[in-house]
């Protein structure tokens, strides 16, 4: 039977790497699976973050019509499995005000699933979630929040109001009691990075490449992880002065440039 699987994120848990390999290595993978991701469907994730932070059904109104349109845009082949590889398709990134869970995530995948059972009666739809161990994802997602916002708490501060939003098991599980019989699954980054060519092939293996094929794929490596405290200590005390907004957004960017803060690193197993 046909499979299009559906990868959500979680955030920070290897997506941008997995997503990267996907993308570095899709001419290969093109005889099994087609690909889509977030440049496919921009206006969905739009939306899904819209209704991330408002939770108001209104906000999901345009949703079937930009299904509609991402399929008419990048048609995939009728026989053919599907991955659908996009974190914006789990709302906004969470851990602020606005948005501080992951709680919009199960009625987002209902419609979401549905829609594409409905779109594809003949395949049998699957949801994939990548999680990770819920302190290093806080840390991360702390460190994030330093960089593109201006966060003024200490780390410890920030633990204890988000601490409950780092239960993306807890996510995982409500989800697929709301979407049985279809099955939901879970990838941990600890998981995924012990393949040898990384996340990325991890991910590849649920689309049910075959081995030698994942043999000859290139390993792309990971990205976003810091060079030192000492320069996530330089982004808070930017965050906590008198300056403008843009001006501590100038000096950010001025330190992450300098340091090679993201990008891509080759990945050593």
């Amino acid at each position: 039977m046909r499979q299009i699987l559906l990868h959500p994120g979680f955030h920070k848990t290897g997506t941008s790497a997995m997503q990267h390999f996907l993308w570095h290595n899709r001419d290969a993978l093109l005889p099994f699976f087609d690909l889509r991701m977030l440049r496919h469907m921009k206006p969905v994730a739009d939306t899904c973050a819209l209704y991330s932070g408002s939770q108001d059904p209104l906000d999901l109104l345009d949703l079937v019509g930009q299904l509609d349109q991402s399929l008419l845009l990048y048609p995939p082949r009728e026989t053919r499995d599907l991955l659908i590889s996009c974190k914006g398709l789990s709302g906004h990134l969470p851990c602020n005000p606005t948005v501080p869970d992951y709680s919009a995530v199960p009625t987002l995948m209902t419609y979401l699933v549905g829609y594409l059972s409905d779109r594809f009666p003949d395949a049998e739809v699957k949801v994939l979630f990548t999680t990770r161990d819920p302190d290093d994802w806080l840390f991360s997602m702390y460190r994030h929040q330093l960089r593109t916002s201006r966060l003024v708490e200490d780390y410890d501060t920030f633990a204890e109001t988000y601490r409950a939003s780092s239960g993306l098991m807890n996510i995982a599980v409500k989800t697929a009691t709301e979407l049985a019989p279809n099955q939901v699954m879970s990838l941990s980054l600890e998981n995924a990075k012990r393949h040898p060519l990384g996340p990325g092939a991890a991910l590849t293996q649920r689309m049910h490449v075959p081995s030698n094929a994942i043999a000859q794929l290139e390993p792309v490596g990971c990205g976003e992880e810091g060079p030192s405290e000492t320069i996530w200590q330089q982004f808070l005390d930017l965050n906590r002065s008198t300056h403008p907004d843009n001006h501590v957004w100038d000096q950010k960017q001025a330190i992450t440039q300098a340091v090679g803060l993201g990008g891509w690193k080759k990945f050593n197993g």
